[in-house]
């Protein structure tokens, strides 16, 4: 038998698939050998994925120090709660990056930067080759994950909604991608980081 494994080892850069072959010599399912093999084999997919985990893990706090070089030092955002939102905010020990892009504020022309981190998700705008925290229609351009609904805009396959319901006050933004495709998988990845962020913190 013949048994493939696929990873993104980061031998150099870029980084390159490696193969790995496992040669097995049709040993019985009932042998020491096959037992042996069958366990080394799992722990050998345990490594991988955490291989795998550590390197997307890597790359996504590399791309989020790129937006953190090109963010304004003096650019801030005022919370819905009264409080000040800056740079060094974003630059915290539990924010993690879980997704990055760009999206269409429905009133607004242009396109915004969006961070989808651990606890919050951050709008961005771009001015003159930098990033500033957007300011669009007075609303806070970082909204909390805790207690924050994802939905679907009718009529609009490339639309959603984003409710913010915080008891200092609800929220409701409009944003748009530029497929449908792109619309369904932020809105896949911002509830599954609401999910967890809420299973943590119960």
């Amino acid at each position: 038998h013949v048994i493939v494994f696929k990873s993104s080892f980061p031998f150099e850069k870029p980084y390159h698939n490696t193969v790995i072959f496992f040669m097995i010599s049709n040993p019985t399912e009932e042998s020491q050998e096959h037992s042996d093999l069958s366990s080394a084999l799992a722990q050998i997919r345990d490594v991988i994925t955490a291989v795998d985990l550590t390197v997307n893990k890597y790359e996504r706090c590399q791309e989020l120090q790129e937006v953190l070089t090109r963010l304004e030092n003096k650019s801030f955002a005022k919370l819905k709660n009264g409080k000040v939102f800056r740079k060094q905010d974003l630059h915290s020990k539990h924010r993690d990056l879980q997704r990055k892009g760009l999206v269409y504020w429905k009133t607004a022309t242009g396109r915004l930067k969006v961070l989808l981190l651990t606890d919050v998700l951050v709008f961005l705008q771009e001015r003159d080759q930098r990033f500033i925290f957007a300011a669009v229609d007075q609303k806070p351009p970082v909204i909390p994950l805790q207690k924050l609904i994802v939905r679907e805009v009718a009529n609009e396959e490339r639309g959603m909604f984003l409710i913010s319901a915080s008891s200092v006050g609800p929220e409701m933004y409009e944003v748009h991608t530029t497929t449908r495709e792109e619309r369904n998988a932020w809105m896949r990845h911002i509830r599954q980081a609401v999910e967890r962020w809420g299973t943590g913190h119960c």
